[in-house]
């Protein structure tokens, strides 16, 4: 179920990681103009940097604090360009803390109103979401990827930009799907598994996979 903070007459919100990905979400977030306030953790920069207008309010430690302060949201904005546990270990804290988790979509994504976007989730610009596809929790779907009807991705799954999943394609939780790939239709692709860029997925995956190039029943060429 989508978290919409527009629906909250204050909305503030906690991304937590400040490097080139918060920076996207920044951008989506502020173009949603349902945040009244966005700050930034982030252990590595210095309290009091601003990144894209957001002050960095210090590291992780603070989010106690911030939360206290009635900073109700909270964003795992740390990027994937593998199998990362550590974006999952941080939700599991945050939401501990008593966070909600919103949905931060692009205005320019076309997303289809029977689709189902778990908490957590980023869709960026001029991403395509159709009919009936459901999305878990805490997924990155990067600029201009194409999810067609019927899919299903799994929880911290990233897909990456530019990547085409055709219709009824399943991607499990913990994926990465490399930037300009192709998966053909009711492909599935199980737990953990790392697809490099501009691949053809044409056959199953299985759990704990790297592959790259041409899928197919072989693993990869």
């Amino acid at each position: 179920m989508e978290n919409n903070p527009e629906d909250e007459h204050l909305s503030m919100l906690v991304l937590i990681g400040g490097g080139g990905h918060c920076k996207s979400v920044i951008d989506a977030a502020k173009r949603m103009n349902c945040f009244d306030e966005i700050v930034i953790t982030d252990p590595n920069i210095k309290q009091g940097t601003r990144v894209l207008g957001c002050t960095v309010a210090g590291t992780d430690d603070c989010l106690e604090e911030l939360h206290r302060q009635g900073f109700e949201y909270a964003f795992v904005t740390i990027g994937s360009v593998k199998i990362n546990l550590l974006r999952e270990k941080i939700a599991d804290k945050v939401a501990a803390l008593g966070y909600t988790f919103p949905v931060i979509r692009d205005p320019s994504a076309i997303v289809s109103g029977s689709a189902i976007i778990g908490d957590g989730t980023f869709i960026g610009k001029n991403v395509v979401i159709n009919a009936e596809t459901k999305i878990g929790r805490h997924c990155i779907i990067n600029t201009g990827a194409i999810i067609e009807h019927e899919c299903s991705i799994g929880d911290f799954t990233h897909i990456s930009v530019g990547t085409i999943l055709c219709g009824e394609v399943t991607v499990k939780d913990n994926c990465m799907i490399g930037a300009g790939t192709t998966v053909i239709q009711r492909i599935n692709i199980n737990k953990n598994v790392v697809v490099g860029a501009n691949s053809a997925v044409l056959a199953d995956v299985e759990e704990n996979m790297k592959c790259y190039g041409i899928v197919n029943n072989r693993g990869g060429v």
